[in-house]
């Protein structure tokens, strides 16, 4: 059952349903006489671009580095703290955008309205058949319940292709639709007003430097009224109510496109003739009352744009609307479908209830499978093409200053958000992690340059929705690593991997180089091995040998991984693209791109290899054997080899892979996997590592302990990267594939013994659909759609297969064995 669904109202955040566009989101409570909508909008970035670069990094870096390499660590810490942190040492958080609130004040024992507060929402006295549901096929949200002999219904879409989000309310019987509706974001915003009868707007500014931003609700009503009082909107007397609602921010509009408007604007008053909008669109204010000016300027011209959007579909039925957004929906969402025998077992029970009965140790292999569903469902609601990357809460968050300001944070969290998109064949929803990379790129350059002293450009672990590169916090297991421009960067090689898009190749190639040549120009000597330096593991600690914990080092053993797949991206790029790349390419700071290429090989061969650690027969984290401060800890980046890295193989490293085995074991030994993400990393792991039967017992614990009732991953608090990682893993668990191999089944659990999978990606540019049964392989089908040769590994047994582009093979599992 590709749904969620539930017999009471969310009587919290983390109970409310998600519906997203890509650039418009709502977390939906369900009430009955009240109805809350909490709405985010992509952009809802607070403050403007700032400059946060240290200026005394690069006169103390070879000071910090001679001291990490003399292990004088406390000492490099202390001046890292000073000479390497941001000024300020914080980026600017991702805000709510706030919230659309309904009182139904004639539904049958409604509470009595006093305070104008929406407050908690409960199951009116006299109801019957209350439900509320997320239908994952089709993106919609539905309410419905039975009161005083009527039939109320509410549904609710974010709608792509009308870019709002729509929502029909229905009374059947002698009751009719009956509410009053505001817009809410606390205290920090401008101002609401009408626009017309039928449409109120709230409106605002995200500080100094920040975007304008504005969001407005309509209504559409049949056989009764709609009119806005004072800052609100009333329906009364209808039989059928829709609601548009939508948002907008200045960040989606071109410079000069605002500036033509504000000019246009500005010039109907003669008192502001000395008011001016730079080429550049920096604001030149004439008097505090051409500031004020501008801004209603740019109030103006967003008013005029969600108004145009409303117009655009205000004459196209609600019917006509909802089937155009499943149709996109469904373009994306249909390309893939998994499916395990007795998935329906519990599907008469509520989603909230089957959590339950698996955190009290029953089996239910349906809510796996909707799991999985769920990490597509909601990568399509938040990861559109043209739109901007999922934050650390995808598109969703409740707060101002919400955790770790929901930002993109690049040692991990940002990355496991697309870890699944290639294979669950959603490719383009990994665009706007490029297109953010392509911002980091540009600021990185300039961080390379003048805190270290490097050509191509840097990273640290956290950016923006402005691609920010300067250390972020004041924290050593995290703060001073500089790895998070290169990770992000594999991540162009696996997307032509999969793709074999040679021209999105030529485009990534620079982005890639450039991540490769700041190493180049970084890395140190160590005997005979360049390491990074200064460095972390992220984000663990060690203790030395005389009791005090360090966290900088140098020569982590995850960077050296992440180099050694960047490294091989960018030669394999470079041999596919060949001297063509010459003449077109311009890789900042470079004229000799072949040369480049050499270096790039010399490094790469010079890296420290993995090691295990002789003490503990574990993958060493650090280039010293240390111990570690918290052996249970929620990183386990040392195995970014195993995953998402494939340095570390079953058939191709068994030591290192045992090895790895033995460091999961040590992990959860001492109490690690305990928050969601970390969970789905180390069901990854175990994927990588074929053992089905530790994968399946990793989502059960994951479903167990870090899930909260509408399937949101639970840190604590929400972080919706373990809903992408797990269902990384389930694919993972069904056929790995890399440029030599396919591995069907290579980690199948024995209660999954039936199932299917339709659409899911190989490295190579091929699909592959696939049965089995009885924990046995049944079919394989294999379609190319580009040249591709591979070999087919099950059970032991190997074959070579070549496809032309078009052609599709059929594998019998009987043939395989």
């Amino acid at each position: 059952m590709d749904r969620l669904w539930y017999r009471q109202p969310a009587a919290e955040w983390e109970e409310a349903l998600p519906i997203g566009n890509g650039r418009l989101g709502a977390m939906i409570y369900g009430g009955t006489d009240r109805e809350l909508l909490q709405v985010n909008e992509e952009s809802m970035w607070y403050g403007g671009t700032a400059d946060r670069l240290n200026p005394d990094a690069g006169e103390n870096l070879p000071l910090i580095r001679k001291l990490l390499k003399e292990g004088q660590v406390r000492k490099a810490e202390k001046l890292m703290e000073t000479a390497l942190s941001g000024c300020p040492d914080s980026m600017h958080p991702y805000q709510t955008l706030g919230e659309v609130q309904f009182y139904f004040d004639d539904i049958p024992n409604a509470r009595e309205r006093k305070s104008g507060k929406v407050g908690t929402m409960e199951l009116c006295d006299g109801l019957a058949g209350y439900e509320r549901s997320l239908s994952l096929d089709t993106a919609v949200a539905e309410c419905s319940f039975r009161s005083g002999g009527n039939f109320y219904r509410r549904e609710y879409f974010a709608s792509h292709p009308a870019d709002c989000i729509l929502m029909r309310f229905t009374a059947e019987g002698e009751g009719t639709v009956d509410f009053l509706a505001r817009l809410r974001r606390g205290k920090c915003f401008d101002g609401v007003k009408k626009l017309g009868d039928d449409t109120i707007m709230l409106h605002g500014n995200l500080g100094r430097g920040g975007y304008e931003f504005a969001m407005a609700l309509r209504a559409r009503v049949t056989g009764g009224s709609v009119k806005t009082v004072g800052e609100c909107l009333q329906v009364e007397g209808a039989s059928e109510v829709t609601l548009l609602f939508t948002a907008d921010t200045t960040y989606h509009y071109r410079t000069e496109e605002r500036d033509a408007y504000v000019q246009r604007y500005l010039r109907k008053d003669t008192e502001t003739d000395n008011i001016n909008a730079s080429e550049n669109g920096e604001r030149l204010y004439g008097s505090e009352q051409g500031e004020r000016r501008y801004q209603e300027a740019l109030q103006a011209f967003l008013t005029e744009r969600i108004i145009g959007r409303f117009d655009k579909i205000k004459e196209i039925p609600y019917s006509a609307l909802l089937e155009e957004h499943i149709r996109d929906h469904s373009a994306l969402y249909d390309r893939f479908a998994f499916e395990i025998g007795g998935e329906e077992e519990h599907d008469n029970l509520p989603t909230d209830l089957r959590l339950r009965q698996v955190q009290q140790g029953n089996a239910d292999v349906g809510l796996m499978k909707t799991l999985s569903d769920y990490g597509r469902y909601l990568t399509i609601a938040c990861s559109r093409e043209g739109g901007l990357p999922s934050t650390l809460q995808g598109l969703w968050n409740k707060e101002f200053f919400p955790p770790w300001d929901s930002k993109y944070t690049i040692n991990i969290n940002t990355e496991m958000n697309y870890w699944h998109v290639e294979s669950c064949n959603l490719s383009r929803c990994h665009l706007p992690l490029f297109e953010l990379l392509e911002k980091v790129q540009k600021n990185g350059r300039r961080t390379a340059r003048e805190m270290y002293g490097c050509r191509g450009f840097v990273a640290h672990h956290n950016t923006d929705i402005h691609g920010d590169t300067a250390p972020q916090d004041i924290w050593y297991p995290g703060t001073y690593w500089t790895l998070g421009g290169a990770w992000l960067s594999t991540h162009l090689w696996t997307h032509y991997q999969y793709t074999q898009d040679r021209e999105f190749l030529r485009r990534a190639f620079p982005i890639m180089t450039e991540a490769a040549l700041f190493f180049v120009d970084f890395l140190t000597e160590a005997g005979d091995y360049l390491v990074t330096n200064p460095s972390v593991s992220p984000e663990n600690s060690y203790r030395l040998p005389d009791g005090e914990a360090g966290a900088c080092c140098v020569g982590a053993t995850m960077d050296n991984q992440i180099l050694r797949d960047l490294f091989d991206g960018c030669i394999s790029a470079w041999n596919i693209l060949g001297e063509e790349t010459a003449r077109y390419c311009d890789i900042d700071g470079v004229e000799d791109i072949p040369g480049l290429m050499r270096q790039i090989g010399q490094c790469r061969n010079r890296l420290m290899p993995t090691r295990i650690s002789p003490r503990t027969g574990t993958i060493m984290e650090w280039m010293e054997d240390y111990e570690e401060v918290d052996p249970g800890h929620r990183h386990i980046s040392h195995l970014y080899g195993l995953y998402p890295g494939e340095q570390i193989t079953v058939d191709g490293t068994p030591e290192l892979a045992e090895a790895a085995k033995k460091t999961l074991e040590r992990r959860l030994a001492n109490g690690g996997g305990h928050t969601g993400w970390s969970r789905a990393w180390i069901t990854n792991h175990y994927a990588s590592l074929w053992d089905g039967e530790k994968a399946y017992e990793s989502i059960g614990k994951m479903l167990e302990l870090s899930t909260y009732p509408n399937l949101f991953d639970r840190h604590p608090p929400f972080q919706i990267d373990g809903n992408f990682g797990i269902c990384a893993a389930m694919n993972r668990m069904l056929a790995q594939s890399n440029e030599s191999r396919v591995i069907l089944l290579p980690a199948l659990p024995a209660k999954w013994a039936a199932g299917s999978v339709r659409g899911l990606r190989l490295v190579g540019n091929a699909e592959l659909s696939m049965t089995w049964d009885k924990g046995r392989l049944v079919t394989a089908g294999i379609r190319a759609d580009s040249d591709y040769r591979s070999i087919i590994v099950y059970g032991g047994q190997r074959r070579e297969i070549a496809l032309k582009a078009g052609e599709t093979l059929i594998l019998h599992g009987r043939d395989l064995l």
